[in-house]
């Protein structure tokens, strides 16, 4: 917090300045100025939280000083100095923000008694303001957030076309005509969620966002809408007579961007034409169509010829399968579903559409064995995503989902006394590289068991918990430290500086460097 006594007396400005006790009020920075001019060059530069004001001064005298302070709608809290007792300088006084008026000669109380009270005007200004500032923050991601499912809900055809929806499309600069789309599907999904993003997905929409603002910016209006976990529907703007109308230079520039910043390979599947927004959804079942078609083992959307070979069938491998389940034998059904994806592996061409077929016969498998596991009839079926379209992924999943079915089926895990451990583990190891993985290794649960569990105990997930810790104390560091925002971020387990940041942001509604200025300490 900083203080700016304005004085045209200099041994004035240095008996206010040796009357007060700076370092008891949480103040940094002291700065003098002589009149009212020098004041103003000060208000602004410093932005004082309190400002010591004589009222007879050269230049620019008080009153004067103070109706700029008004006009300008300055935050400094006004305390006037003075040896005269004259109504004309209290009325100025109270109009600028003005808490309290000392007349010379002064006591040294009295003016620590005066800095009290501004101090404590300003942190509940400063408070309020926060407080605004996150309502806002909230009501604008609030909003967002309801015109994404709204356009989604058109998209997938679920409702018609609607003046809300025109408005929508409007709002972010987007005509109702020549409108072209392109739809984007995740390929290591999970892996960038969790190696990147501690399972965040609110902040992974926020990194997928940006990084496509930075990609089209101005060049082309755009929106970005999730139609489901996995499906991105980017809809934007011909540009007729650039030469790229279809904008492949700036899809393709948007692979690599997604790619170079967070480790993100997608499939992208578009369709040549444009439509009306009326007509849309033609176009985006030509899309579909050309990433049905797309071969995931190349990482093609282009159409690919079918694969003679038959599918290998999962369901060969019920017997042993249930075998593994029934006995709680992890390796056993981890080493027949890698057999099985290898298969799939050896065919050298795998379509979208094929891996959809092979995902609907294991979300039918997973089924069944959940109720021959004898898992609770109100537990969730596992399943596997459809539009997946990573084979290395999918392995994953599908054995993971298994080793939840097993887990369910364990008499000791079924208490939360091992979620309390994990729960003490991320108390006293937040600041370190906490990960669900490591968590399924250090306590031999896996990685759904220890999500599904955390939040059925505590209420929040694994992940919201952990981001939590670290923002409070990222929140006290900031207020109570010179530290760097980069020797913050390390301090928490946060190796980029940047990647902090953006969680800082979205949890509070503003980055750390101006939520440190708000609090006004450096």
């Amino acid at each position: 917090m900083n203080v700016l006594i304005v004085d045209d007396e200099a041994h004035v400005r240095e008996a206010i300045d040796l009357s007060v006790d700076w370092e008891k009020f949480g103040v940094i920075g002291r700065y003098m100025a002589e009149n009212g001019i020098q004041a103003l060059e000060s208000l602004k530069l410093y932005k004082p939280a309190v400002m010591f004001c004589d009222m007879k001064m050269p230049v620019m005298n008080g009153i004067e000083l103070l109706k700029k302070i008004r006009e300008e709608g300055l935050d400094t809290h006004v305390i006037v100095i003075s040896g005269y007792d004259d109504f004309e300088y209290t009325r100025a006084t109270i109009q600028a923000n003005g808490v309290d008026y000392i007349l010379k000669p002064f006591r040294s109380k009295d003016v620590e008694d005066a800095l009290h009270k501004a101090v404590q005007a300003w942190k509940e200004q400063t408070e309020t303001r926060q407080t605004d500032a996150e309502r806002e923050y909230v009501v604008r991601k609030a909003d967002a957030l309801l015109d994404e499912k709204k356009l989604a809900a058109y998209f997938r055809g679920e409702m018609p076309l609607s003046p809300s929806v025109r408005k929508i499309v409007e709002k972010n600069g987007l005509p109702d005509q020549r409108l072209h789309i392109a739809l984007i599907l995740p390929k290591n999904r999970m892996k960038v969620l969790d190696q990147r993003f501690m399972l965040d997905e609110e902040l992974f929409t926020f990194a997928v966002r940006n990084i496509a603002q930075y990609t089209f910016g101005s060049h082309f209006p755009h929106y970005l809408c999730r139609l489901d976990d996995y499906q991105w529907l980017l809809v934007f703007k011909s540009q007729v007579g650039t030469g790229d109308a279809g904008g492949t230079f700036y899809l393709e520039r948007l692979k690599r961007a997604m790619m170079q910043t967070i480790q993100l390979d997608v499939l992208i599947g578009r369709s040549g034409e444009c439509a009306h927004l009326q007509t849309i959804h033609g176009i985006i079942a030509e899309a579909r169509n050309a990433l049905l078609n797309g071969d995931i083992l190349s990482g093609s959307a282009a159409a690919a010829a079918n694969v003679q070979e038959d599918l290998p069938a999962l369901l060969n491998q019920q017997f042993l399968l249930k075998q593994a389940i029934e006995t709680g034998n992890k390796t056993f059904a981890a080493d027949i579903l890698g057999k099985h994806a290898n298969a799939l592996r050896r065919r050298g061409k795998l379509l979208l559409k094929e891996l959809q077929v092979c995902t609907m016969e294991a979300n039918l498998l997973l089924g069944r064995w959940k109720q021959l596991a004898g898992v609770g009839g109100d537990a969730q079926v596992p399943f596997l995503p459809l539009w997946i379209n990573d084979l290395d992924e999918w392995e994953q999943m599908l054995i993971q989902q298994v080793h939840l079915l097993i887990d369910g089926m364990n008499p000791n895990i079924t208490s939360g006394h091992g979620i309390e451990e994990v729960k003490d583990y991320l108390d006293k190891h937040y600041h370190e590289d906490v990960s669900l993985p490591a968590l399924s290794e250090q306590f031999h649960f896996s990685t759904q068991y220890i999500s599904k569990k955390f939040k059925e105990t505590y209420g929040i997930t694994v992940v919201a918990y952990l981001t939590d810790l670290r923002m409070d104390k990222a929140k006290a560091l900031l207020k109570s430290t010179a530290l760097s925002i980069a020797d913050i971020a390390g301090q928490l387990g946060y190796d980029d500086e940047n990647y902090f940041s953006k969680v800082f942001k979205k949890q509070v509604g503003m980055s750390p460097f101006p939520y440190r200025k708000l609090h006004e300490i450096k």
